[in-house]
């Protein structure tokens, strides 16, 4: 089957649609589909094979961070011409409700599209003020799709109507197989991920205040980049907190970083729609304590050690244990793999080429 996979987000900036869609398309490549990717330009990273850039990219506040979007006549322009070249069989569309290529997209092409739905929040102001508008453009979706419950949650109050869950997916091996990274002697904390208020690292250099009765120096270890990283790093100062911050890392070396962690934390204060990151954790072996948020419990519950968002009391006691106690951190660790285990992009692929050929066979709605 010849499969175009639509990013709403610039390429080369780092995220979960992104991290979900590129990990996808391999999968599917690996079932010998051809698969093109399209999506906005901007970021980091130059050509890569399998993706068409189109548009420029434009950053606009959205769900407590700041999306890279592309609207208007060269993004439309780019991407009539990309798929007359390619002539797909279908369509998957990421996002397809937002303003960027998934939606024009959508409302331009008469390919049998499949839409899948990743935010997860309360509410949405976009989806409300604009639900007579999008309801429309969701009637052209042959199957609509979302990545949790909570994202299903979300879009259906708006939306209603029938969302198929399909999971984000991690290739596992490329995670258990990782030899850990070099980061010195004692426990370290993992931090991983776009430094913005709404991942909570403010949170987590406030708990590491709370470790030094711990029995050996632990040290955070933060990977990645943000607006917020600016003042992280004068937090952790004024603190007085051991912390390293890495800056962004690319993929082999984040999954060092999780084979080295003695713990992963992710205390994010809301906006998770299902945590892939908490998953790529797992598969390297790290045990996870996040925040005890709806978007994270597909994959937290039962694995991780969970904690009201944004108490930095909390977390350090959840902190506390997993570092503190080797025998709690090795049950964690199994089920942590248990749990990867279960997102493997082999185990779920099938479900995702499904859809697919539900779409194909679909009559229109529009």
């Amino acid at each position: 089957m010849r499969i175009a996979i639509v990013c709403p987000y610039a390429w080369g900036r780092p995220g979960g649609v992104q991290t979900h869609i590129r990990s996808l398309a391999t999968a599917l490549r690996k079932r010998d589909h051809e698969v093109l990717v399209i999506a906005p330009r901007g970021g980091s990273g130059g050509r890569e094979a399998g993706v068409a850039l189109v548009g420029r990219s434009v950053p606009v506040p959205a769900n407590g961070s700041v999306a890279a979007l592309s609207f208007g006549p060269g993004g439309a322009t780019g991407v009539r011409r990309v798929l007359g070249d390619f002539r797909p069989d279908v369509l998957h569309l990421h996002e397809p409700l937002i303003p960027s290529l998934s939606l024009m997209t959508l409302l331009t092409s008469d390919i049998p599209a499949v839409g899948t739905f990743h935010a997860a929040a309360p509410r949405s102001a976009g989806y409300g003020i604009a639900r007579p508008i999008l309801a429309r453009a969701a009637r052209k979706l042959r199957v609509r799709t979302a990545v949790s419950d909570a994202a299903r949650e979300l879009v259906a109050r708006y939306l209603p109507g029938e969302y198929v869950l399909t999971p984000n997916g991690i290739d596992v091996g490329a995670y258990s197989d990782s030899a850990p990274a070099e980061l010195g002697p004692g426990r370290k904390i993992l931090f991983l991920g776009r430094i913005e208020r709404r991942k909570g690292l403010e949170v987590l250099v406030q708990a590491m205040t709370r470790l030094r009765d711990t029995e050996s120096d632990v040290e955070l270890i933060v990977a990645g980049d943000g607006p917020e990283a600016g003042a992280a790093r004068a937090l952790a100062s004024r603190l007085m907190v051991s912390a390293r911050f890495l800056g962004r890392v690319d993929d082999g070396r984040k999954a060092a970083l999780f084979a080295r962690a003695d713990a992963y934390c992710a205390p994010a204060l809301g906006g998770e729609s299902f945590g892939i990151v908490l998953i790529e954790a797992m598969a390297a072996g790290a045990p996870v304590v996040c925040s005890d948020l709806p978007g994270f419990h597909a994959v937290a519950v039962g694995a991780a050690v969970l904690v009201t968002p944004g108490d930095p009391g909390l977390l350090a006691d959840g902190l506390r244990r997993v570092v503190s106690d080797a025998s709690l951190a090795d049950r964690m660790k199994r089920a942590g793999a248990r749990t990867a285990s279960a997102f493997d992009w082999p185990r779920l692929v099938g479900n995702v080429e499904a859809v697919y050929d539900r779409a194909v066979k679909e009559p229109s709605h529009a």
